[in-house]
């Protein structure tokens, strides 16, 4: 049966029904014959059994005839006239005796012994000739010695030879009939047996049909079918066997081949899965740790922009001094030709204050760049945020160059402190020299009408400074409010965030009930973000209240 594995269901259904019908065929073919013979047999028993009935009537008749003349004969020999009842009754059975001849002269025509046959025709014709033809004329002519000397003398020894010939046709007719009955029995016999034969043979290769459809097509199928199941249960991990070549067995590199596939696919989608959700609790932790760097920023561009305001306070402040000692210049004018000596270093003193008014120009000016650069990287950072596709990179980059130029602002801050404290010590040592050299001013009258133009140039440039100021104030608030924004953003993207780790979860979990070989068979359901995590993104515009120096740590 192993060996049937390799060859198709239709080739071997195909085999199975062609010996069944050359079985068929040959018992038929073989009954057919038997009940020809049979047939013949019976055909040839009917022949013989007539022409012995033929016999035997011709026989009846020639002693019905005999008796019946001899009546005649013997109411003639009493000297009486016979009856003609009695004349017709010995006519007829002489008439039935010819008839049967002739019956029996057409069913020779086709005996088994024609030659035996003949015989008996011929000394029945002899018989009905020579001695019952004659006899019957002397009884009709009453002629009683002719009568008798032909009634004993010729006609009984015809008799015997034709009752001879009767008993020689009648043991060889017994001899055929018995010959064709064995003939018949044992064709019977073998019919019998050719089809008992044929039964077992066709019973057998049901049989074996049976077997073959049960192993080679029921039983792969309920292989197959557990298969399914087992996949419908999510088990890949049961082996198909093969079946051989046939039309199931070609099935299974198919189902093998698809398993196969699924399972990769079920293990790649697993594994995308677990990296997306480790990946995803990463970006959670990055904005955990954005959200409270975004906060700290916020609060310290809230402290900045309260410095700033403070500066712009001093800067207006020293504008202000520096209009009241260019008209304390003016007033001075009647002394300035005696403080030529004191006004000459309150010149160097306001140059100095000039310079150092540069410098505050300058840093200035590289705040107001800062500014514009840190709203341009926040505007990025706001993209990246947005953007979000990369885990967040592009978002931790900008964050660290917003920081850097945080700390650029910060340190230029502390320097223009510094600057405008010089400032403010170079003015005051100003007014003193000034003050100091009042006894003097009528000799410097031409010195302080140029410390007069001096003063106001100081005068404009801190009135620059203090709008200067006032835009950097501006930016920061404007960063400010970036940074509110950016907070707001990190919170959504925190909630977007644990929403995609708990659908890979999920993912995770669907996919986890299909157990793979070599598979740990365990599901993905440890470390679960817990709920709510974005609750700790806060509003950054809520957290005040911090030290000077803690934004500068940012």
């Amino acid at each position: 049966m192993r060996i049937l594995k390799n060859f198709t269901i239709r080739s071997v259904m195909l085999w199975v029904l062609g010996l069944f019908c050359l079985l068929l065929c040959g018992v038929g073919f073989y009954s057919v014959n038997a009940l020809n013979a049979m047939s013949a047999g019976n055909s040839l028993d009917r022949q013989l059994v007539a022409q012995m009935t033929t016999l035997s009537r011709g026989n009846d008749q020639y002693f019905r005839f005999i008796t019946r003349l001899y009546r005649v004969v013997d109411v003639r020999e009493k000297g009486s006239a016979p009856s003609v009842e009695s004349v017709n009754a010995a006519q007829s059975a002489l008439d039935g005796m010819i008839q049967r001849l002739n019956e029996f002269k057409s069913q020779s025509a086709s005996s088994l012994n024609t030659k035996l046959s003949r015989s008996v025709i011929e000394r029945w014709e002899v018989l009905l000739n020579k001695g019952i033809l004659p006899q019957m004329r002397f009884a009709q002519q009453a002629d009683l010695t002719a009568y008798y000397r032909q009634a004993n003398g010729v006609t009984p020894a015809l008799s015997r030879d034709f009752g001879a010939e009767i008993e020689k046709f009648n043991k060889a007719t017994g001899i055929a009939l018995e010959k064709t009955r064995i003939d018949v029995d044992r064709g019977i016999y073998f019919t019998k047996a050719v089809l008992m034969f044929g039964g077992v043979v066709g019973v057998l290769i049901l049989i074996f049909t049976d077997r073959y459809l049960v192993i080679i097509l029921v039983r792969p199928l309920k292989r197959i079918r557990r298969q399914f199941t087992s996949i419908a249960e999510g088990d890949l991990t049961q082996p198909i066997e093969d079946f051989g070549r046939n039309c199931v067995g070609k099935l299974v590199p198919l189902l093998r081949t698809m398993q196969q596939s699924l399972g990769q696919a079920v293990g790649t989608i697993r594994t995308a899965s677990d990296s997306i959700y480790h990946d995803a609790r990463s970006i959670s932790s990055g904005n955990l740790d954005l959200s409270s760097r975004t906060e700290q920023q916020a609060a310290a561009l809230e402290e900045t922009a309260a410095s700033m305001e403070q500066l712009t306070a001093t800067v207006k402040f020293n504008a202000e001094n520096a209009r009241q000692a260019s008209e304390l210049a003016d007033t001075a004018s009647v002394t300035a030709s005696k403080g030529g000596q004191l006004v000459q270093n309150v010149v160097v003193t306001m140059e100095g204050i000039a310079g150092s008014a540069h410098k505050i120009a300058d840093i200035t000016n590289v705040i107001n760049s800062i500014a514009f650069q840190t709203n341009i990287l926040a505007l990025n950072a706001a993209v990246e945020a947005a953007r979000a596709g990369e885990q967040g990179r592009g978002f931790a980059v900008v964050a660290s160059e917003v920081r850097n130029l945080a700390q650029r602002s910060a340190n230029a801050a502390k320097e223009i402190g510094s600057l405008i404290a010089d400032s403010v010590s170079r003015v005051d040592n100003g007014n003193r020299l000034v003050n100091d050299a009042g006894v003097v001013m009528e000799e410097m009258l031409t010195a302080v009408s140029a410390v007069t133009d001096i003063m106001k140039q100081i005068a404009a440039a801190s009135e620059e400074q203090s709008k200067g100021i006032g835009q950097v104030g501006q930016a920061v608030n404007e960063m400010d409010e970036v940074t509110q924004q950016n907070a707001s953003l990190v919170s959504e993207m925190a909630s977007a965030t644990n929403a995609l780790e708990q659908q890979t979860v999920n993912l995770t979990q669907s996919v986890a009930r299909f157990q793979l070989n070599n598979d740990e068979k365990t599901l993905l359901t440890a470390n679960i973000p817990p709920q709510g995590r974005d609750n700790s993104v806060s509003n950054a515009a809520s957290k005040t209240g911090r030290t000077p120096d803690e934004w500068v740590s940012f």
